[in-house]
């Protein structure tokens, strides 16, 4: 036996992953060099389609219909009556889908004296609209550092974050878990954290915790973490040596704040020669998505690793079970695993509101959160059945935010 091998064999014993060998087939078609058929570029900014459109049409793929019994979450019940009107600005997928409407109907059940005047395009509005002091909520994917910086800059402290619901499973746009794919004929089964930030990420000097840049470990760390090779990851034989090829949607997409806040720490130090796909429009007039270019990257390189959406499963591609930074067993991404947290790569919806540290926030926003984070608000996120209903422990800990006392 090589060195090599006899190297790799106690890494691999190390990570406590099986040696397998297998070769490796030859690829279709080079990504690296561009050469996957994809329709032709328009060089035009998707929103001049109709990309509303194309979104709802992609939210009638997966959901669930499933109910859980959430008679561990508090009922709503209302500690004041309120009046006027709520202003929540922010992510369109409240009004993409039914939920928006379902949480106002059913809020005012209990507060009738309160109006909620939704104002939705896009969370990209979320947090400036807040910081404007033209909305009293945000409803928002996970703010991004420019939302935090201009939100401090403003009121010199953070916004409250709430958490509204759990990502969904398989609904394309409502804050689908993260799925790292690798083609059929890799024989990869798991991935941990750890090793993902060592294959996506690279060297670093350290990472963004909200607006703030930390600088000690595991924020900051060295390239001796980065891994390269498929032998790495415990793969053996003709893999030993093969370079890795990570891809997935471009960096500047929002959401890929989350995975980079996830798996790297916060970081912006992406791999080199990390292969990044965005939606763009065609000639034709459609929306070539990122997901599909992924699908195609992925199953045309046998030596591909990739993160994407739910709209990269296919009959050549399977995904990996994903261990969390403190161990534990390998988690598939199932309904229930994305639901109870223990898949590591979920995603969120927040609420962010504007609350001075020790001091109560509004009546109406604290109102209504409140009834977010109660059976009844969290009934309406299962009645929808793309969002996930958040557990008890979560519910608890939001519910703790809301208080004066909170900082």
């Amino acid at each position: 036996m090589g060195l090599h091998n006899i190297i790799a064999g106690l890494v691999v014993l190390a990570l406590g992953v099986p040696l397998l060998a297998q070769t490796p087939t030859t690829p279709a078609c080079s990504c690296e060099t561009g050469n996957i058929s994809s329709p032709v570029n328009a060089n035009i900014s998707i929103w001049t389609l109709n990309v509303t459109s194309d979104r709802i049409n992609h939210s009638h793929i997966g959901g669930y219909t499933k109910k859980w019994n959430l008679c561990d979450l508090p009922h709503y019940q209302p500690q004041q009556q309120v009046k006027g009107t709520l202003r929540i600005w922010g992510s369109n997928y409240l009004k993409d889908g039914p939920l928006g409407g379902y949480w106002a109907t059913a809020f005012k059940k209990f507060q009738p004296g309160i109006q909620i005047e939704y104002n939705l395009p896009t969370a990209g509005i979320a947090i400036p609209a807040l910081a404007a002091k033209v909305a009293d909520l945000a409803v928002d994917r996970p703010a991004t550092l420019m939302d935090y910086l201009t939100y401090e800059q403003v009121f010199h402290h953070d916004p409250v974050e709430i958490t509204a619901a759990t990502g969904s499973l398989d609904v394309y746009g409502w804050s689908p878990a993260f799925i790292i794919i690798v083609p059929k004929s890799n024989p990869l089964n798991q991935i941990s954290m750890q090793q993902l930030d060592g294959v996506f990420g690279a060297a670093r000097n350290g990472g963004y915790n909200r607006s703030t840049w930390l600088t000690d470990y595991p924020y900051k760390r060295g390239p001796e973490e980065n891994i390269r090779t498929w032998g790495q990851l415990g793969l053996t034989g003709s893999w030993l040596n093969q370079p890795i090829h990570p891809c997935g949607q471009s960096p500047r997409a929002n959401v890929q704040d989350v995975f980079q806040n996830l798996v790297m720490r916060g970081s912006d130090q992406w791999v080199e020669g990390f292969r990044a796909f965005a939606n763009y429009a065609t000639t034709g007039r459609q929306i070539a998505s990122w997901s599909s270019q992924v699908a195609a990257a992925a199953e045309s390189d046998p030596l591909s690793i990739c993160v994407g959406s739910p709209l990269v499963l296919g009959p050549h591609v399977k995904e990996l079970a994903v261990q969390g930074f403190d161990g534990g067993p390998f988690v598939n991404r199932t309904l229930e695993t994305v639901r109870d947290r223990s898949y590591p790569l979920i995603n969120e919806i927040f609420f962010y509101a504007n609350k001075e540290p020790g001091k109560a926030m509004d009546p109406k926003v604290y109102e209504f959160l409140r009834f977010i984070l109660s059976q009844e608000g969290q009934e309406e996120v299962q009645h929808e059945g793309r969002y996930t209903p958040l557990t008890a422990s979560v519910v608890k800990t939001m519910r703790a935010r809301l208080e004066p006392a909170s900082s």
